[in-house]
């Protein structure tokens, strides 16, 4: 198994980590642009996810006889594509990993079904794999359940406008990762597309997408880890670029949650500049509803603090590329954190720390868990990681930039990251 040891600065550093551009727009605009006809071209990251969602929509259009469309660990490419394909014309096989095919997709398919799309699932009912056979579809009223996946309402959302009657979608149940849902919508409105929001009813009215690459911005899910960084390691400088104030990423708010960590923001246009002010809140409750991605750095961060914590709205985690409620929880345990769920659901961390030795973190496969848990070796102190690849889902740079700020990487093997 490929793995890496992690020593962290023992003095402070002051540096200007490189992010990645947010892979939530990017792949967004690579459907839209699809969806348009356009070949202008997008402003991708590295990302694995940007690079499948890339190349498949790609291969639809060079090829649209293709028979298989395999989308590996990324979820937000598989349930776009469910709706992309639903209705393009062909008969087509749209798979993943054994983990996607874990992930549920069921509510997605359903709509899709109801609209009159034909799909059908190659094994296990409501999950990956489908099969597919696209054609027209005209549009008109569908309800879709919304406490599962914000990306069933925005895959649905983005291919509206090609049906003739456009689409009125009904959300039941509480929706999560609403902003999720208003960065699509705003995004769409940026390509010339009509789109009313109301907390249980999006209209999309039919259209044509007029396709101009407008935004590009930095990850606020990638910064999270650096932020997660400031609070955990006092007199170290960090610089981020890119970060837009009135941004689409619900994961902005990852300033304000941070605040309550003993963070200092400084903004000057694009560019933050953050540092530890030895004020975090003791006790600090988080509802991750709107922004589930950012529970692991949140976690991490409070646990390095010593801080009593009680977090909510974590449903949607157990179906992210780990069961990140399971794997945060494990992984903080074993490093010697009182960390896990309690019998109503939320997740809680108590203060203090017994000491371990010899621990191996694995990342379960999720680049989310890998990244937080590097910057914990600030407080635990040298750390070996599992599988630090695994990064490159999101954020391919991310041992590149932590060697930059001062972190020493060695590995047990040449190739490993």
């Amino acid at each position: 198994m490929k793995r890496i040891l992690i020593v962290p600065p023992s003095a402070p550093h002051d540096c200007s980590p490189e992010l990645p551009l947010s892979k939530s727009i990017a792949n967004r605009q690579l459907c839209i642009r699809h969806l348009s006809g356009s070949k202008l071209p997008v402003s991708i990251p590295g990302s694995q996810d940007c690079l499948t969602m890339d190349s498949l929509l790609r291969l639809l259009s060079l090829d649209p006889q293709a028979p298989v469309y395999d989308c590996g660990d990324a979820g937000t490419v598989f349930r776009f594509l469910t709706a992309v394909l639903a209705i393009t014309e062909g008969r087509r096989t749209l798979t993943g990993s054994a983990r996607m095919q874990q992930r549920p997709c069921g509510p997605l398919v359903e709509a899709l079904q109801h609209l009159g799309a034909e799909i059908n699932y190659s094994g296990k009912p409501g999950f990956p794999p489908l099969e597919i056979t696209g054609k027209p579809l005209r549009g008109g009223t569908v309800e879709i359940e919304a406490s599962v996946s914000s990306q069933f309402i925005s895959a649905l959302m983005m291919v509206a406008p090609l049906m003739p009657l456009g689409l009125q979608i009904k959300l039941t149940g509480n929706p999560v990762s609403a902003p999720y849902i208003a960065m699509t919508a705003g995004l769409m409105r940026e390509q010339g597309i009509e789109v009313t929001e109301a907390p249980d009813l999006i209209v999309v009215n039919p259209g044509n997408y007029q396709f101009h690459p407008e935004t590009a911005e930095s990850d606020w899910s990638a910064a999270s880890y650096w932020f997660a960084c400031a609070a955990l390691k006092k007199d170290a400088v960090i610089t981020l670029r890119g970060l837009k104030e009135s941004s689409l990423q619900g994961d902005s708010r990852l300033v304000q949650i941070f605040s309550h960590l003993g963070v200092n923001t400084f903004r000057e246009g694009e560019t933050l500049v953050l540092n530890q002010n030895g004020k975090a809140d003791a006790q600090i409750g988080v509802d991750f509803t709107p922004f589930p991605d950012l529970f692991p750095a949140v976690a991490v961060t409070c646990a390095g603090l010593g801080l009593k914590a009680r977090f909510t709205g974590l449903k949607t985690l157990t179906i992210k590329e780990s069961n990140r409620i399971e794997s945060v929880g494990t992984e903080l345990r074993k490093l010697g954190f009182s960390a896990g769920m309690k019998a109503d659901g939320s997740f809680a961390i108590e203060p203090g720390r017994q000491v371990t030795s010899g621990v191996v973190v694995h990342p379960w496969n999720d680049h989310r868990i890998a990244m937080a848990f590097a910057m914990l070796s600030v407080v635990c102190g040298q750390m070996t990681l599992d599988d630090p690849g695994v990064v490159s889902k999101s954020y391919p740079g991310f041992w590149d930039e932590l060697e930059r700020a001062g972190f020493l990487l060695t590995a047990d093997r040449e190739d490993s990251f």
